[in-house]
């Protein structure tokens, strides 16, 4: 009965759990509004904010109300939590129960007073402040009134910017260079996602993550700086290049100076992380192809018109590398693909 007054945007049925890669950029909106009294908390730890144990604040006069939208990305998600005062508890038994494996961003955009505790550690938070948590740590979070925005990215891609990201948690990111970017980010993404086509919030998600790992790994210590840095160029590297990567102009030299650094550097950044810049800009390019193959609503376009619109200007050179990407011509896949 429950799930049939979730407020959604797609399945009404499908709670905000992790997201596939082919759920990127999907919204999602849940609300207590439209649920009884008795029946709002049962709803809301039970069927929407998964991670947590809720209870209400000390004003128990007061119904208890929230709403949350979720934004899903390759992997990860973002979420955007609003309501009034509240306890929402992970306890030691739900994180063995449920064996989630992420770390994540939290900040309040607004909120008069919220307190988290870790372990034996208790800090009281400002509006605006990033605090780190971990999945698999208990924690107890205690506010008033609020609105506060989630990122949730997988452990395995925060262990490439942090050797050991369980010593993160409880940590806040510094406000100033990539974190006060960060926050500004995450909020305009949740402020315009309704505005914005799938493809443009799973970019935006993209952005964020990439964004994220860079203020995480600002987090290393010291004498691991300029690596840091590194990462963080590479990180910018990719999402330049996911982004501007259907233009048949894009090559190495305008990846460097949309970035500000020499070819040179930019080709030792790629070649730490195993990978070569052209290699790379081919890459996303034939992935945008796939993603445009096996896309119902682009059933109409024919292959050749796919390839242009991926960067691609010689079709047998896209046949040529799509076939080496994923073992099949584009067409053999679209025939796969179709119904």
């Amino acid at each position: 009965m429950l799930a049939s007054l979730m407020t959604v945007i797609h399945d009404p049925t499908t709670p905000p759990a992790t997201p596939l890669g082919e759920d990127a950029g999907q919204l999602a909106s849940f609300s207590t509004d439209a649920v009884p009294h008795a029946q709002r908390l049962d709803y809301w730890h039970s069927g929407v904010l998964r991670r947590l144990d809720t209870s209400p604040g000390a004003d128990l006069a007061t119904p208890f109300r929230a709403k949350l939208t979720r934004l899903a990305g390759e992997g990860a998600e973002m979420l955007d939590h609003s309501g009034g005062p509240q306890m929402a508890r992970r306890s030691a038994a739900r994180c063995r129960a449920d064996q989630r494996d992420d770390i994540s961003i939290n900040f309040s955009v607004m909120a008069s007073n919220t307190q988290v505790t870790l372990g034996d550690t208790r800090r009281a938070l400002r509006p605006g402040d990033m605090i780190i948590l971990d999945s698999s740590q208990p924690a107890e979070i205690n506010r008033t009134k609020h609105r506060s925005i989630s990122l949730f990215i997988p452990r395995a891609l925060v262990n490439a910017v942090s050797p050991d990201p369980a010593r993160l948690a409880g940590l806040l990111l510094r406000p100033q260079g990539i974190g006060g970017i960060l926050r500004s980010h995450l909020q305009a993404t949740m402020d315009h996602a309704t505005y914005l086509s799938a493809p443009h919030r799973a970019l935006a998600m993209d952005v964020a993550v990439q964004m994220a790992l860079a203020a995480l790994g600002g987090e290393v210590a010291a004498p691991d700086a300029a690596a840091v840095l590194d990462v963080g160029l590479y990180h910018a590297a990719k999402a330049y290049i996911a982004r501007e990567c259907t233009d048949a102009e894009l090559d190495p030299l305008r990846v460097a100076t949309y970035l500000q650094c020499s070819r040179a550097k930019l080709y030792r950044v790629f070649a730490e992380q195993g990978e070569a810049v052209s290699a790379c800009i081919w890459a996303s390019r034939v992935a945008h192809a796939r993603r445009l193959l096996v896309s119902q609503r682009h059933l109409h376009l024919q292959i050749g018109e796919i390839a242009f619109r991926s960067g691609f200007s010689d079709h047998s050179n896209f046949d040529r590398m799509f076939k080496r990407a994923y073992g099949m011509k584009p067409g053999d896949m679209r025939g796969a693909r179709r119904p």
